[in-house]
């Protein structure tokens, strides 16, 4: 127990402490792969927002590694944030889509499988026909880091997310009542380096216009840094 207890203020310090994501990752290699991902769970609601995505970025690194060598043991790892997503856990889910995301972005094997399921979580329900979609998150911070997520694969899996309608459930949630959801499903969107899944530019304008204080913390496939929508709309 306490060796698991020093390993956990190890890693968060190591966190806490290194300048950006390459040295994190570099640090946290000295220990076993499979130890450090507990503690980098644990990091996901850390109050500084920063060591929050450098936690989701080595997690998603380390959890690719471990698919490399025992898919088995990456789909347990999965596994347990799908069930932090799951209503029933009573868990809040602060960072879980995030390092869900990254997971699926550093590991094509597991992208296969687990895409569709992460997509659902996003998925609107007048969309499907149904009251309440079964794994439709309505927990803000959660669609928050769902739809980041979307954005951060876009690039690497467009044509599977493409299938999946991701684009279309973005869209949808351009109406939500949370702004840093609408900023983030802009993003999203435009990450899709695609036209034909943005709506008119003239709702794009006239929506980040109205939000154009608004801000939030990504990490954007290189770093950690803020993006606006006064970013968004020089990108339209």
């Amino acid at each position: 127990m306490k060796r698991k207890f020093y390993l956990k203020t190890e890693v968060w310090e190591i966190l806490e402490a290194t300048e950006d994501i390459k040295s994190t990752i570099q640090k946290l290699s000295q220990y076993p792969v499979e130890k450090v991902i507990s503690p980098l769970i644990g990091a996901f609601c850390h109050k500084n927002e920063v060591v929050k995505w450098k936690a989701v970025t080595a997690f998603g690194y380390f959890t690719a590694k471990i698919a490399e060598k025992e898919m088995e043991r990456a789909r347990i790892i999965i596994r347990r944030l799908m069930w932090m997503l799951n209503e029933e856990s009573g868990g809040m889910a602060w960072g879980v889509p995030e390092g869900y995301a990254e997971a699926l972005y550093n590991s094509p094997a597991l992208a296969k499988e687990y895409l569709p399921i992460f997509v659902s979580y996003l998925w609107n329900t007048e969309s499907i026909g149904k009251y309440k979609a079964d794994n439709y998150l309505e927990f803000v911070p959660a669609q928050r880091g769902v739809v980041w997520g979307l954005g951060r694969l876009a690039p690497k899996y467009k044509k599977e997310l493409l299938a999946e309608r991701a684009d279309s459930h973005l869209r949808e949630h351009l109406n939500s009542p949370d702004d840093v959801v609408k900023l983030l499903s802009v993003w999203a969107l435009l990450e899709f380096k695609d036209p034909e899944v943005l709506p008119g530019k003239d709702l794009l304008v006239s929506l980040l216009t109205s939000i154009q204080s608004k801000s939030t913390l990504i990490f954007d496939g290189e770093k950690i840094r803020e993006i606006t929508s006064k970013e968004l709309l020089k990108r339209l």
